[in-house]
């Protein structure tokens, strides 16, 4: 800076931490309106230790943003404090509760999106506790015992139905889910760890050795590279097979003799195994970046992406040499893993009720109905039963669906039925009565509701590559009670991605160069610049 402005006097590291405590608590205010304006809320939770083996608990809040019949998906950090002591399902229970008193969405909440681990698991398994006890002694707690008498019917309804319709429940992140689907297969299947282990060893060569890397770009160009594998992504270590099999198989066996590691040539069949490897498993790295997304919709491609896996794998069993094995180890990890959606679209046999089975819940449907880039084509081209099958999955859906749509309100100035687009016949008064019993019966709300349905249906089927934000941005007026039941459903994220990127942030802040930065220090900065 004293090249560029002699005058230039940088701020001294207190006036750093004091302008940097008031930025942080200027944000968190602006969240908090913004949580204030929302009626349900999701939450991603997840823990982080840094490289000082500090650890952190992180959640993020979604929901979605109606400005004008504009939806926009929000997603902002809530918390990334500081969590001292064992990492306990009870302890990490009563910390997530307190941060939601603090932000005032303990009644909101909707969903509660975490990875497997068995703390996490518990930790929403026993949330709330204080709950029960809350119930129980409310009435002590209360100044006036008349309150809630005394406030307005319409306001008694609205808190109500937000309590009653918040589900506060918890549900696995989907990328995790498919990363145990992976490890699982690669576990089950022996026939390539000879190929696998001879490619990590060329990689760790390519990465450590001066004159391997010297002769590796002689030979392909210096802007071609090999990306390193990491152990706990299996999405890095495809991407590193993905790009070797890109190479010409002659050429890397001749480049491995001259530098002196003739035991790690690749023979035909261990390179016609890698190829096999690649094609098997690049729809699940699809699945997982399309479901990774942020400020996006990511829950309603949950479910088609499971059903499009299970068929993609079916097709491969009859094309596959090498990786039989690997591909029925995938399927079967796949349905054990994701069997509340084989059981909600009728492919498997529940053994209890789908709503305790993993991915049971009833939201994977809804969402993937209500995008219009799916709607019900997942029915049609991936679920493999009779028609008789699918159309009782299709009643069923629709059913829910409109469970949820009759609650909506209808509105005033605008309605699901073509008739309303004609102007009002004109009635003598002498015959007004007539006219008023005819309205009551074209209007009813149930079936308003279905035809507001099936509209839905026909025009899906007809718009192609639309966004789904953007196609109920433009359909908000033409279906007013699907509408809010979307924007609901689809605002909710598929995977624990999000807490996870702060954590990233935070790696990338807590450099070794900045090890001294405080734990308070690290939260502002993460949450400031989020």
């Amino acid at each position: 800076m004293a090249v560029v402005e002699e005058k230039y006097c940088p701020p001294s590291r207190s006036t750093v931490t004091r302008r940097l405590s008031e930025l942080a608590a200027d944000k968190m205010s602006k969240i908090k309106s913004k949580l204030e304006k929302t009626d349900t809320v999701s939450v991603t939770v997840d823990i982080w230790t840094d490289r000082s083996m500090r650890g952190f608990l992180g959640i993020t809040s979604h929901f979605m943003e109606l400005e004008k019949n504009a939806p926009r998906l929000q997603s902002v950090l809530l918390s990334c404090e500081r969590f001292t002591g064992s990492h306990t399902g009870q302890r990490i229970s009563e910390k997530f509760e307190e941060i939601c008193d603090n932000f005032n969405i303990k009644h909101k909440l909707d969903y509660i999106i975490s990875d497997n681990a068995a703390n996490m698991k518990k930790a929403f398994t026993v949330c709330f506790p204080s709950t029960v006890t809350d119930s129980e002694d409310g009435d002590n707690d209360l100044e006036n015992g008349n309150l809630w008498e005394e406030t307005s019917e319409e306001f008694q309804d609205d808190v109500e139905s937000i309590q009653r319709s918040c589900r506060q429940q918890r549900l696995q992140c989907f990328a995790h889910s498919l990363q145990l689907v992976v490890r699982d297969g690669l576990k089950e299947t022996k026939c390539i760890n000879n190929a696998m282990a001879k490619l990590t060893k060329f990689c760790s060569l390519l990465h450590s050795t001066c004159s391997m890397k010297e002769a590796f770009e002689a030979q392909y160009g210096a802007n071609h590279s090999i990306p390193s594998a990491v152990s706990t992504r299996w999405n890095s270590t495809l991407r590193l097979v993905e790009a070797v099999t890109d190479l010409d198989l002659q050429n890397l066996n001749v480049l491995l003799e001259t530098q002196g590691h003739k035991g790690l040539c690749m023979s035909a069949r261990e390179w016609s195994q890698l190829k096999e490897l690649v094609e098997i498993l690049a729809p699940f790295l699809q699945a997982t970046d399309l479901t990774q997304g942020e400020k996006v919709v990511t829950v309603s491609a949950a479910l088609p992406c499971v059903l499009s896996l299970n068929s993609h794998l079916t097709t491969m069993l009859n094309t596959t040499r090498h990786l039989v094995g690997f591909i029925k180890a995938l399927q079967t990890s796949l349905h054990q893993r994701f069997k509340g959606i084989f059981v909600n679209v009728r492919m498997d046999v529940p053994a209890q009720l789908a709503e305790d089975l993993p991915f049971g819940d009833n939201l994977y449907l809804m969402s993937a109905f209500l995008d219009p880039s799916f709607c019900l084509f997942w029915l049609e081209q991936d679920v493999f039963a009779t028609d008789e099958v699918k159309n009782e999955v299709k009643e069923m859906l629709i059913d829910q669906v409109l469970a949820q749509a009759r609650k909506v309100p209808l509105p005033d100035s605008s309605s699901g039925d073509d008739d309303q687009d004609e102007p009002p016949a004109k009635t003598p008064r002498l015959f007004s009565g007539y006219r008023k019993k005819g309205a009551k019966k074209t209007t009813d709300h149930g079936s308003s509701v279905r035809t507001e349905l099936n509209r839905y249906i026909q025009v899906t089927s007809e718009e192609d590559g639309v966004d789904c934000l953007d196609f109920w941005k433009r359909y908000s007026t033409v279906f007013p009670r699907l509408y809010p039941v979307a924007m609901r459903a689809l605002a909710v994220p598929a995977t624990s991605s999000p807490v996870e990127r702060v954590f990233s942030h935070g790696g990338l802040i807590m450099r070794p160069h900045r090890a001294r930065l405080s734990a308070s220090a690290v939260c502002e900065v993460d949450g400031y610049f989020e």
